[in-house]
């Protein structure tokens, strides 16, 4: 893994705090970075507008010049207490109503470009830099709740860039220490600037025949690139979905490029970037997932996901647990090990939250409302100490724990391998049967990690199997790899669709891995025709329908499946008879001897207002150690405690043995290695 700039500890504020509700946390917590306030667009288009609810300007007072003086106030006070700060600006969206003059359509757009503000004006009219429909006129939408109507920029418009860069420049004048772009997620409009890129996109990747095809003739320059011709297939018009589609995700990130790593560090060379995605439900769509790997995060310091809604709470009846395992395994294989944030609008389950991060070698906590406010105790039954307490009780555990954190690689048997080629082609299904493998592996306590198909060849060797779970696309070389592997011992585990297709998507009829499970027993194939989850209502604080695989001890299928690769493998590396909504993942720390275990328990009082773990009683584990490594002694920690307890163990044959006496919401256990 590449090394990274460490950041573990985080705290975000989506309207821009007075100093005195952040230092005392800062300070306690040793917080790294906050991240505060917005110095975008959405802030410019309502911070005049006194009809309008403050957090939707992202800054608590009215008026641009006051909210700018307040964060000149704010960023050098947190600074001083130990944090570097952070500025969520909006590259796209902004509110107003084009017919009504009201946002940056009236008066407040003269009155932002003066020297002592934004400067010049790079633009007429916030119209000559705004998205546009196909007749011409500026493309809005009305989202129910949001002030006015809604607008976006246009990315492939040089006039926004430039209006963006003017706002970096104004964000670094204040003494910010970087930005997290937030809703980075337009497409391309059809203004004459998005024709031409598409032309140009399209040039690229299309040969004539395929032109002829779905345009009726082979000049681009003279054809509407996003209108198809009527006797054009439905796979060709599919096809050209997806390469616009694929070329709208470059174009987003050549103009974060341009915006914020070229002009905002050529301002500031040490600036923290970040870029505000979203990955629902774990699927393989977000803003970034049509780019290819070398261009997945890169320039970015820290990458930041948030989940969606409905992750605040558990139905553990239903076996569900909002918990954040595989997108956490994924996040850290696809950037490399670089430091992220998922944020699960988890205004309750703190610390799940951390305890997360910490287990999974993530940052926390990051949320978009702010702590609780002093009107919701009486409302809500929710106070600010309800959060207080148990984040900075557990993000000072971070700290005192760090070289237990990082730097460190994982601990695991097993690779369950992410079909990222498929993801590339936008292939919505294609994550289904990850995520039923993975939630067994969650449920059944293995020690397993995430890596990406493209990663096999360099990222398998520490692992006893590979599980390729409906891996179309694999190259010639991998497939050569993963016999090599097998016949070195190691196990290779794929499921039907595995291996039909090479790197590229060309068909090759049938697995070339299927001759292995019959020649040597180390190939194995896994025969399965429903990988999709159930869309099960759930009750209590969610009242949603959410998709949902089936508990371990309810799936006959699963069941065998787990103990027919235990037999493959000779056993598992970890073993307990720790209740299923424990989830555990450990890790060998770098700087200490020692290897350590991580649990986290998931079993709440659902119907509580605030936080109130149930905890689980004592817990046996069995786990193999490292090669040739001796025990010392084991410790077991956890934020709550006064202090650390040493655990009663017995080491047999390569494997420790010891109890987990009571697990609260999250612990550590640690072996020590003489």
């Amino acid at each position: 893994m590449t090394a990274h700039r460490r950041l573990s500890r985080i705290i975000e504020h989506w309207t821009l705090p007075e100093a005195s509700q952040v230092l005392d946390h800062v300070r306690r917590a040793q917080i790294q970075v906050v991240q505060i306030g917005n110095f975008g667009l959405d802030f410019y288009s309502l911070a005049e507008d006194r009809a309008t609810a403050r957090p939707w300007a992202g800054m608590p007072l009215f008026g641009i010049a006051p909210n700018l003086e307040l964060a000149a106030e704010v960023i050098p006070q947190i600074q001083a207490a130990g944090a570097a700060v952070v500025g969520q600006l909006s590259t796209t969206m902004h509110f107003g109503d084009h017919e009504q003059q009201v946002g940056l359509f009236g008066p407040t757009w003269q009155s932002m470009w003066t020297d002592d503000l934004l400067g010049p004006m790079p633009c007429a009219d916030i119209a000559d830099a705004s998205q546009r429909q196909a007749d011409g006129s500026l493309s809005w939408r009305t989202i129910p709740g949001r002030p006015y109507r809604t607008y976006r920029g246009c990315m492939c418009n040089p006039n926004w860039r430039e209006l963006l860069k003017a706002m970096v420049r104004k964000g670094v004048a204040l003494g910010l220490d970087g930005f997290n772009a937030t809703h980075h997620y337009e497409s391309l409009c059809r203004c004459t600037y998005c024709k031409a890129y598409a032309r140009s996109y399209l040039r690229e990747h299309l040969t004539v025949d395929e032109c002829v095809g779905l345009f009726g003739r082979d000049d681009l320059d003279i054809v509407d690139p996003f209108t198809v011709s009527e006797k054009s297939a439905q796979e060709a018009k599919g096809r050209l979905e997806q390469l616009l589609a694929q070329g709208a995700a470059r174009r987003r990130k050549a103009s974060f490029d341009e915006v914020f790593i070229e002009f905002g560090r050529q301002l500031k060379p040490s600036l923290l970037l970040a870029q505000w995605n979203h990955k629902y439900d774990f699927r393989p769509h977000d803003e970034r997932s049509l780019l290819p790997s070398p261009q997945w995060g890169a320039g970015e310091d820290y990458l930041w996901y948030s989940q969606g809604p409905h992750k605040w709470g558990s139905d553990l009846a239903q076996g569900y647990l909002a918990d954040m395992g595989l997108p956490s395994r994924f996040i850290y294989a696809a950037g490399e090990g670089k430091p992220f944030v998922i944020n699960k609008y988890d205004y309750r389950r703190w610390r799940i939250w951390l305890a997360e991060a910490m287990a999974h070698h993530g940052t926390a906590v990051a949320f978009h409302a702010g702590p609780p406010r002093l009107e919701q105790e009486e409302r809500d039954r929710v106070a600010p100490e309800d959060y207080y307490g148990p984040v900075i009780r557990y993000q000072r555990f971070m700290a005192e724990h760090e070289s237990f954190l990082h730097p460190a690689r994982p601990y695991s048997q097993l690779a369950l391998v992410y079909p990222r080629r498929a993801e590339l082609e936008a292939e919505m299904d294609c994550l289904n049967a990850l995520k039923k493998l993975g939630t067994l592996f969650e449920d059944d306590h293995w020690l397993f990690d995430i890596i990406l198909d493209e990663q096999i060849r360099e990222r398998a060797g520490p692992y006893d199997a590979l599980i390729l779970s409906e891996v179309e696309r694999l190259s010639d070389e991998e497939i050569a790899f993963l016999d090599s592997y097998a016949e070195e011992g190691g196990v290779v585990v794929f499921t039907g669709k595995t291996g039909l297709l090479d790197e590229r998507g060309k068909a090759r009829g049938r697995s070339p891995l299927q001759a292995g499970a019959v020649e040597r027993g180390r190939v194995v194939y896994l025969e399965h025709d429903h990988w999709a989850p159930e869309r099960i209502a759930l009750g209590g604080t969610i009242n949603a329908e959410m998709p949902v695989y089936p508990r371990l001890e309810k799936d006959e299928w699963g069941q065998r499946f787990l103990g027919d690769l235990s037999r493959h493998l000779g056993g598992n590396w970890l073993s307990a008879d720790a209740p299923w909504f424990v989830r555990v993942r450990a890790w060998l720390p770098q700087d200490e001897q020692a290897l350590v275990i991580h649990w986290i328990n998931y079993r709440q009082d659902e119907d509580a207002a605030i936080e109130v773990p149930i905890p689980v009683d004592p817990f046996q584990v069995q786990c193999t150690l490292p090669a040739g490594r001796c025990v010392q002694r084991v410790e077991w920690r956890y934020p709550e405690m006064r202090h650390p307890i040493d655990l009663e163990h017995v080491v047999v044959d390569g494997q420790i043995r010891f109890t987990v006496p009571r697990l609260i919401a999250y612990g550590m256990s640690i072996v020590y290695f003489a």
